[in-house]
């Protein structure tokens, strides 16, 4: 299939280790916040009202500004305050409910018979930021112009289900465009597919699926350089590694849009900051830091857990996200002895998940991951075919089964993400591995290139800790199929990063995928997953739960799970723009 895809997980990033800080600062609101009655957390940090400036605090630069590009979590994040989609989640915090709705279209779309043709209307007076109106060309436009080989790095399922994408060059190379997206009139678009369809929306809420104005892009790199908004806000300044500022985009219209709530006049992000440094500022709250928050990269660990469980005041303004993301290690297939499921098998019993757990800031802050799917996947069970006591491995079995496959002695490098809890991570698997003879040296790759380089086969180790998480999307199709196709492996923004190819597999997910019934295709996933882990090309290993610290000013905080179980900065404003 294609080449893109950015190597997911990357979704849900860590934070990293640090030292405890003194003061638990002021108070300031904290009364206004939902707290969970068993954790001491905030569920809600309270109705924010309209106005004022909060400030992101961040230690990793955004990887693209341009959403043909990216597919960490926090670009994510970043991209639904610029971009608005044909589609996207909306998510009720009082149900927990996630529900997909027209966005920049009046619905979810209609389809034909056999869900191979999807029609979209778009809504009346929905603008870009200069105020020229965005129609139904735009979006073509814009769909095409993320399948350009030099953008098509990040999420690949437009490239994958709509027709003829795969082997498109992009609109610059080709500006016919696609016939299987088709113009009908200024506000209608109608898409085709290559094969029955029944979740095609979901595909439309993905990154890469947004508009921009044909007339005013002439260069596939011009996004990335000068980003064009359909969303409430725009970019007033970027520098680079040091600071991302975000105002108001003046010609976006919140009657068109019941998904942003556009609190805030702006957004300051600061980036480049120390974890601990993150930590200190937002448990003392000082001065502009009460209006501030912890980006989605820089979650509290362990180190400072013990201060806020034991301040109520600090508790009360630190949301704890939802389990929505997989972190698993993967194994390179193509090379040996890994190309052996026995040998791949046996690192899957040998690995100790529970010093995983341990390494992710322990059971308050991580549990052990089952297998590759989530629990909001419909049809899910828990059953983990590795089970062993306490989650600890079983190194002697792993080691008799290496030495039944010809094995012993096995020496094998791992891609490791430059982030304290990943690397940590990797060394509580070399660890246990080692307790199993196998010889793991870490090949530690800066935290902004790293999906980079480990979604491009060629530069790729013997094995990555990496994971993938749902972003809204929760199902078998959206967890797996890019992760484990074997027709879906490209040269650059591989999502199959472990590259199995296996024919049985293949076949599985061709006949998931046209399934138009949605609870026999969601039956047909749950038996994907159980095949994905005899093949075991990955080891599943933890799923995070998160702490996301917030100052004393900010309100509209809660754990959405379209946004990888983080704080959703859309929704965000402060409790006292005068404040």
């Amino acid at each position: 299939m294609r080449k893109r895809l950015l190597p997911l997980v990357a979704v849900l990033s860590a934070g990293a280790m640090f030292l405890s800080a003194c003061g638990g600062g002021d108070s300031g609101s904290d009364s206004k916040a939902d707290v969970d009655a068993k954790t001491g957390f905030a569920q809600y940090t309270g109705d924010p009202q309209k106005g004022g400036v909060a400030t992101i605090l961040g230690s990793t630069d955004f990887s693209y500004l341009d959403p043909a590009m990216g597919s960490d979590g926090n670009v994510m994040n970043l991209y639904q305050l610029l971009y608005r989609n044909l589609v996207q989640y909306k998510y009720n915090r009082d149900s927990g409910e996630l529900e997909l709705v027209g966005d920049l279209a009046e619905d979810t779309g209609k389809s034909n018979k056999d869900a191979t043709q999807w029609t979209f209307k778009l809504k009346d007076g929905i603008t870009f930021d200069d105020g020229s109106p965005i129609t139904a060309q735009d979006m073509k436009f814009g769909i095409e112009h993320a399948l350009d080989p030099s953008l098509a790095i990040g999420l690949d399922d437009v490239q994958s289900y709509i027709k003829g994408a795969s082997k498109y060059k992009g609109v610059f190379e080709d500006p016919k465009g696609l016939d299987s997206i088709k113009v009908i009139d200024d506000r209608t678009i109608q898409i085709t597919t290559e094969q029955p369809m029944a979740d095609f929306p979901k595909v439309m809420a993905t990154a890469p699926a947004v508009p921009f104005p044909k007339d005013k892009v002439t260069k596939a790199d011009q996004i990335q350089k000068d980003p064009i908004s359909s969303g409430p806000y725009k970019v007033k300044e970027y520098k680079r590694g040091e600071s991302l500022t975000l105002e108001r985009n003046e010609n976006w219209k919140q009657e068109t849009d019941d998904i942003r709530p556009a609190n805030l006049d702006g957004y300051k992000f600061q980036l480049g900051l120390d974890q601990n440094t993150i930590d200190q500022r937002l448990i003392s709250g000082q001065g502009e830091d009460k209006n501030a928050i912890a980006s989605s990269t820089n979650p509290v660990v362990s180190a400072n857990l013990a201060k806020i469980t034991q301040d109520k005041k600090l508790a009360a303004r630190t949301v704890q996200g939802q389990a929505s993301c997989n972190y698993y290690m993967a194994m390179n297939t193509t090379k040996k002895p890994l190309n052996n499921v026995k040998v791949r098998q046996a690192l899957n019993w040998a690995v100790d998940k529970s010093s995983v757990v341990n390494a992710s800031g322990g059971p308050k802050l991580a549990e052990t991951a089952p297998n590759l799917l989530l629990p909001n996947v419909p049809g899910y069970k828990s059953e983990d075919p590795y089970a062993t006591d306490g989650n600890k491995g079983d190194p002697e079995k792993a080691k008799a089964m290496l030495k039944e496959a010809g094995a012993e002695n096995l020496s094998l490098t791992m891609d490791v993400r430059a982030l304290p809890m990943w690397q940590a991570q990797a060394e509580a698997v070399q660890q246990s591995l080692a307790k199993a003879g196998v010889t793991v040296k870490l090949n530690v790759i800066d935290q902004a290139k790293f999906y980079e380089v480990v979604a491009t086969p060629s530069q790729q180790k013997d094995m990555t800790i990496t994971g993938w998480c749902g972003n809204g999307w929760f199902s078998g199709q959206s967890l797996l199929q890019s992760n484990y196709d074997g027709t879906r492996i490209t040269e650059t923004g591989n999502r199959n990063q472990s590259q199995i190819n296996d024919k049985e597999l293949n076949k599985m997910f061709a006949d998931a995928a046209i399934d138009p019934n949605l609870e026999s295709k969601n039956e047909k996933y749950i038996k994907i997953s159980d095949k994905i882990a005899e093949l075991a090309p990955v080891a599943p290993l933890v799923r995070p739960r998160p702490l996301q610290m917030v100052g004393t000013n900010i309100g509209g905080a809660f754990a959405n799970p379209s946004k990888t179980g983080y704080i959703d900065y859309n929704q965000i404003g402060l409790l006292n723009p005068e404040g």
